[in-house]
């Protein structure tokens, strides 16, 4: 009888024991099979303390279940085996998971990324605001010099308040809102006729494919805001002119 735990595959001594199930029978009648029990179940530690009073003493005391027994060396007697023992399964008694940054990086990702509804080739990658690498793209609505002269001017407005941006001119505006989705821009900035008539800009939301009208001077500071949390979009809804931009929306050619 092993009185301790291996794990899989161990080897190593452990202290094992022989009880006398006949002499200790007869000895104690009914009141055997509680001691039998014992013993069949009984741990190193408590066999060795046995054990040593058994070698000393010459007799040991054992209770059990408010039953006492008088051992002597002739009934009860301790051997050192080696045992080895495979496939054991036993339950650890510290779990120590390893949960770095990329465990953690890849849990943001899990969480944040959909597809669009309607629309499998368009996926999104939904980061909040104030962890997204990138804050704003700007996008000019077709790469006309007018158009084009309106970006370092805005990107310079972002930079001064601390919001990154990323300037995209290829394809189709349809086509370039859907990649800053995938890749999380949460706002994009776009720059279209409009803007050269009286410098307003619309202002679109990732999650909600919203969007509103903004002066050029101001769409830096609105932006910072929504970033921060100090503005919801319903507040720059309310405060702003919408902007129906169904048509460039879907416009991925």
């Amino acid at each position: 009888m092993c009185l301790r735990k291996l794990s899989s595959t161990e080897s190593c001594h452990c202290l094992g024991g022989q009880t006398y199930k006949g002499k200790l029978g007869g000895l104690f009648k009914t009141k055997a099979q509680p001691l039998i029990r014992f013993f069949e179940n009984i741990d190193s530690t408590t066999a060795e303390e046995i054990h040593k009073e058994l070698q000393e003493k010459k007799k040991a005391s054992v209770k059990v279940e408010d039953n006492e027994y008088d051992l002597t060396p002739d009934l009860v007697s301790f051997v050192q085996v080696q045992k080895k023992i495979n496939g054991h399964t036993f339950v650890p008694h510290v779990i120590e998971p390893s949960f770095g940054i990329g465990r953690i990086i890849y849990a943001v990702f899990e969480h944040s990324y959909y597809i669009r509804e309607n629309d499998e080739k368009r996926g999104v990658l939904a980061l909040p605001p104030h962890i997204a690498p990138v804050k704003a793209s700007v996008l000019p609505l077709l790469t006309n010099q007018k158009l084009i002269a309106f970006v370092p001017r805005i990107v310079s407005q972002l930079t001064a308040v601390g919001i990154s941006s990323k300037v995209d001119t290829v394809q189709s505006i349809g086509r370039r809102y859907a990649r800053t989705d995938e890749i999380g821009i949460p706002y994009g900035i776009t720059i279209d006729y409009t803007t050269v008539e009286d410098e307003t800009v619309t202002l679109r939301n990732r999650d909600m494919t919203s969007q509103v009208r903004v002066k050029v001077d101001e769409i830096a500071a609105l932006v910072k805001d929504l970033v921060d949390g100090k503005l919801q979009w319903k507040d720059a809804e309310a405060k702003y002119p919408k902007f129906d931009a169904s048509a460039t929306e879907n416009n991925n050619e």
